[in-house]
């Protein structure tokens, strides 16, 4: 009997890893610089400086754990508390019953 080979590929990250910027997801860095740019450009609030900071410490923070967090919340909130075997004529898809923290976030 010879020796098994399995085949290997390599892959570069950045296929598969979400696109980051300054280590925060995309659309949170140009969402975070584009309040900060609105308010301190145009209303010359320049106190929201450090808080643009902090909020891109903390949201980089939080993409250092788990680079996916925005995707999986995303298909969290696109599910519902319970499953349904069956279709209702009123069901409405993804849509959690009273109770189960229909209005709720994580």
């Amino acid at each position: 009997m010879g020796a098994q080979h399995q085949r290997v590929n390599r892959l570069h990250g950045a296929l598969v890893e979400p696109l980051l910027i300054a280590g925060v997801e995309k659309p949170f860095a140009i969402v975070n610089a584009t309040i900060a740019i609105a308010l301190v450009g145009d209303l010359h609030l320049y106190g929201w400086i450090p808080l643009a900071v902090l909020a891109h410490l903390v949201l980089r923070r939080i993409t250092q754990d788990d680079p996916f967090t925005r995707q999986i919340y995303v298909k969290y909130n696109q599910q519902g508390d319970r499953y349904e075997p069956w279709p209702h004529v009123r069901g409405y898809r993804g849509r959690r019953p009273e109770g189960f923290g229909r209005s709720m976030a994580c």
